[in-house]
């Protein structure tokens, strides 16, 4: 609201404006409004005109004391008789009458552009009556266009848009097809292209590009070109919306399906650019996911055309390698010879396209190719499944064998088969398991004997032989050289894999990290034993011998073998739950393991808070504590038997910062006894392992399993809450008591605990828990296709050439690694010679010719996909809804504009007809009339008191 200067107020009283001078009433808007003194003399004008007279403000609103509800605030421009019965005969589709007031109008002066008070042209009111004779009669006497051409976009009215577009060629030009109009239904953004593919309308759609109207793609979010940092700084807003509106026409399914040369693909790049946009917009983070989840929709719902395996395969098989030429015949059926890569399935992995993976023309593809070379496995019983399956897991070295010995032989071949190559692969994860048992069991104990005092040799009891058997720096045993070789075979699997898929895609894939620290902790284990091994020799070389053969309890904690058996130990884990991801193939347990994966980030999100609680109530406790646990530490070093109470471990509870996070941590877990994970001998390494090893499954079992199962359970909060609470047991609050009389200190430090155990035990685990059950509830609803989704991940990983070989066999040489690298090195060597300068060319011509014959079938395919699309998209409608409102309002328009030519027609041959316009209507077009004379006659005796009171 601008202010306007005392000069400019009609017959204002004195409020104080002789206080204002004269250079602030003529002063410009940002300092005017600054000023708190002319705001206050501008209220106190509002306010005398809402407590005395009558009088319209600048804005032309009618102000006036207690007037909600009194009449009419914000009057439209008000039309004569003649132009509301020229907008009513439109309306009634009277082509007659409106013919006479279009003549009329040449003579009279009628305005044939008017406004009815809603803002509708007549030919605004002729399109959403879908009356095309109107529409023609009244582009014939050149009525203006405006947002017509909009509107009828709008109303998806096609013979509307193809007058419109006609006229405005014959009138204006081609060039004035792309020329923006005014409109004050539609943002300024909103182009006739863009809207028609907001409604989605093929058939509009087609038109409008054929005519050469285009949609330009959005600029980056992140661009810095000089439109984007203009248009932000004008108005933020506007621009976001311009960019949400674009990509709304962008995924429009009709848009897609016409305009682009691979619908598929550009389904998933724009389906994966919507995604990232509503990470990088959180504002409109709805708007793009229901845009990218239309998208995902659209690709699934051409992948739902294909009625064979072939077009199946054509489809799927299709990579991005442009056709180098285009024109050329048709060729529906694939070479047999062509071996099915799945690209196109690779890069829907890749896009996350969900839907496109689970649905049911993929997984039939896919379950056929997995158990390619095992004719009716899914046909038989269980039983016999069962026994087939571990016949090959038992077999996995004997087809490794014949693999690297003869490849094209019956059992090198079989092995290649995915099915096959999957279970002999488990088979020998498994047997690696069972290494890893039994080296924790300590099987590899040769003598079982030692010598006694008298020099006689003493049978003992095997645990106490495993004892006597640990020695710094032992070699390894037969079974660790085993592990060994297996370690070495994974890591040359895990370099393969990162070489074929590159490092992007290999660190986005979670059981890649998995792998890569597991592997990571084996290597440290190996350079820790190897450390170990050469100080033990180099002691025993310099004469030391006795530290050599020291026995265990008496090592440094930081001695190398303690350290390497700590990582170890980490290494079975990681390893032992990699057989989570072998179990994804398993239709019952693979779901439960997704919904888990699924919560990893609501536990994460829990421990962020969990740390910050944590570390808040470490800093209080630390600066209340330190002094009396000073002492205690001072009081126990003094007593030289240590026998002291201060030497009670609970003193040592408040330590130091390190101590009391500690402390905190292991309350949770009040049943929980952390003195069986100390011990006596100062090993610090082994002892922090073990606390933390055992701190981490009682978190996992106690926190994430046990309430996923209570969330599988049940969905109630309260039970959730009461079920969950009583796993633990009371916080033992001896380790806040003070030796000395300082009540008020003890109190606070156990107010202090208590806040911390209410906060961490009560609140943040149980919002955990509500977190967890609330994820797994909308996992759970789509727990089929995530299963299948993460199932196809690790089908397509075994139906590549590469990794043929389980471990440890991958690690030797085959002859097929001599051939191939033969026929490098002769490539490389031979490659200035003419022949083989001929035999590239005539290589790269093949080539070329397949990936043309390749792309043509696609095309061809493609198109037959889009028809069927469109067809079924069209018939949808047709089938579902039956009579809608707007067929009924087109009956009554012709039935209107029948009756209207009838009358003409009977008049124009001598016979007496009544007058229409005296007819009985109906209600609502009765109520119409009525609004529209009302209004008529309301501004009329509006416009004559106004004249009286200020004339």
């Amino acid at each position: 609201m601008s202010y306007r200067s005392s000069s400019s107020f009609p017959d204002i009283p004195d409020m104080g404006l002789s206080t204002v001078s004269g250079s602030d009433s003529k002063s410009d808007l940002s300092n005017n409004t600054q000023d708190p003194k002319m705001d206050k003399v501008y209220y106190e004008y509002r306010k005398t005109l809402m407590t005395t007279s009558r009088a319209n403000d600048d804005l032309g609103i009618d102000m006036e004391e207690d007037s909600l509800g009194m009449g009419v605030v914000r009057k439209e421009v008000d039309l004569t008789n003649d132009e509301k019965q020229y907008l009513l005969a439109v309306e009634r589709g009277d082509i007659p009458s409106t013919r006479q007031y279009l003549n009329m109008g040449l003579q009279t002066g009628l305005n044939i552009n008017c406004v009815d008070p809603l803002g509708r042209t007549a030919l605004l009111i002729s399109i959403e009556n879908e009356n095309i004779e109107m529409i023609e009669l009244l582009l014939s006497n050149n009525v203006e266009l405006g947002d017509s051409l909009l509107q009828a976009i709008n109303e998806e009215n096609v013979e509307a848009v193809e007058l419109l577009l006609n006229h405005e060629v014959a009138t204006k030009g081609e060039e004035a097809l792309h020329q923006s109009a005014p409109s004050s239904s539609f943002t300024p953004d909103i182009t006739p292209i863009i809207l028609a593919a907001h409604r989605d309308n093929y058939e509009i759609i087609k038109l409008l590009l054929d005519r050469g109207y285009r949609i330009p793609k959005p600029h980056n979010l992140r661009c810095n070109c000089k439109y984007c940092l203009r248009e932000s700084q004008d108005d933020c807003l506007r621009h976001s919306r311009s960019r949400i509106n674009a990509y709304r026409a962008l995924a429009s399914p009709s848009l897609i399906a016409l305009s682009s040369k691979d619908p598929i693909l550009t389904a998933f790049e724009l389906s994966w650019e919507l995604r990232r946009l509503s990470n990088l917009e959180n504002e409109f983070k709805f708007e793009y996911e229901s845009l990218g989840k239309k998208c995902q929709e659209f690709a699934t719902d051409l992948l739902d055309q294909t009625r064979g395996s072939k077009e199946l395969e054509v489809v799927l098989n299709q990579d991005n390698t442009p056709a180098c030429n285009p024109h050329m015949e048709p060729i529906v059926e694939p070479p047999v010879q062509e071996k099915l890569k799945l690209s196109r399935l690779k890069l829907a992995i890749k896009f996350k396209q969900k839907k496109f993976i689970a649905h049911p023309n993929c997984q039939q593809l896919l379950a056929s190719l997995w158990y390619d070379g095992l004719p009716g496995f899914r046909r038989r019983n269980i039983v016999s499944r069962t026994f087939l399956t571990i016949c090959i897991g038992v077999s996995f070295p004997f087809l490794s064998l014949f693999y690297l010995v003869a490849p094209k032989s019956f059992p090198g071949k079989l092995l290649r088969k995915p099915f096959i190559k999957f279970m002999c692969h488990s088979s020998s994860y498994f047997t690696f398991l069972v290494l890893l048992i039994l080296v924790s069991q300590r099987v590899g104990v040769s003598n079982p004997n030692r010598v006694n005092p008298n020099g006689q040799v003493s049978t003992v009891d095997y645990d106490y032989a495993k004892i006597y058997q640990e020695k710094r720096g032992a070699p390894a045993t037969n079974i660790e050289w085993m592990i060994l070789a297996y370690v070495a075979g994974y890591i040359w699997a895990e370099i393969k894999q990162l070489w074929d898929e590159g490092a992007y895609e290999y660190v986005h894939d979670m059981w890649n990290i998995l792998d890569f620290v597991t592997n990571s902790l084996y290597i440290a284990t190996l350079t820790l034993r190897v450390i170990a091994y050469v100080q033990v020799q180099k002691e025993i070389a310099a004469g030391h011998k006795e530290l050599a053969e020291l026995e265990r309890k008496h090592w440094k904690a930081y001695d190398p073998n303690l350290i390497a058996e700590a990582l170890f130990a980490a290494a079975n884990i990681f390893s032992s739950l990699k057989l989570i991801y072998i179990f994804t193939v398993n239709p019952h347990l693979g779901p439960l393991q997704i919904s888990l994966g699924r919560m990893i980030l609501d536990i994460l999100k829990f421990c962020g808070v969990y740390i910050l609680v944590l570390f808040s109530f470490a800093c209080g406790l630390n600066h209340l504590y330190w002094y009396y646990a000073t002492l205690r530490a001072q009081e126990c070093d003094a007593d030289p038997t240590g026998q002291h109470d201060s030497c009670d471990r609970k003193f040592k509870s408040f330590a130091n910062m390190f101590e009391i996070l500690q402390t905190l941590y292991w309350a949770a877990y009040g049943l929980v006894d952390l003195e069986h994970a100390e011990l006596i001998e100062k090993h610090v390494i082994t002892e922090l392992i073990g606390k933390l090893m055992f701190g981490s499954y009682s978190f996992i079992a106690f926190i994430v399993l046990l309430n996923m199962l209570i969330a599988m359970m049940s969905n109630s909060y309260q039970i959730i809450s009461t079920l969950y609470w009583a796993i633990f047991g009371l916080v033992d609050l001896s380790h806040a008591e003070l030796q000395g009389k300082h009540e008020f200190t003890e109190f606070v430090g156990k107010l202090m605990f208590g806040s911390y155990s209410f906060l961490a035990f009560i609140v943040l685990l149980n919002l955990l828990i509500a977190m967890m059950s609330s994820s797994y509830i909308n996992i759970s609803s789509q727990a089929d296709e995530e299963w299948k989704f993460a199932r196809s991940k690790l089908w397509m990983s075994y139906f590549e050439d590469t990794g043929t070989l389980p471990c440890p066999f991958n690690i030797i040489p085959s002859p097929k690694t001599f051939v191939y690298l033969t026929g490098w090195f002769k490539t490389k060597l031979c490659a200035c010679s003419t022949q083989q300068k001929r035999n590239r060319w005539q290589s790269i011509r093949k080539i070329v010719k397949k990936i043309n014959e390749k792309e043509v079938r696609y095309q061809s395919v493609m198109k037959d996909l889009v028809k069927r699309y469109i067809m079924q998209k069209q018939r949808g409608p047709l089938r579902g809804e039956g009579v809608t409102e707007d067929d009924i309002t087109e009956i009554k328009q012709d039935i209107s504009s029948f009756r209207y030519e009838l009358l003409e027609i009977l008049k124009n041959n001598g016979m007496k007809t009544p007058n229409p316009n005296q007819g009985k209507t109906s209600s609502k077009k009765k109520r119409m009339w009525k609004s529209l004379m009302s209004s008529f006659s309301e501004s009329f005796d509006s416009s004559n008191t106004n004249n009286t009171d200020f004339g």
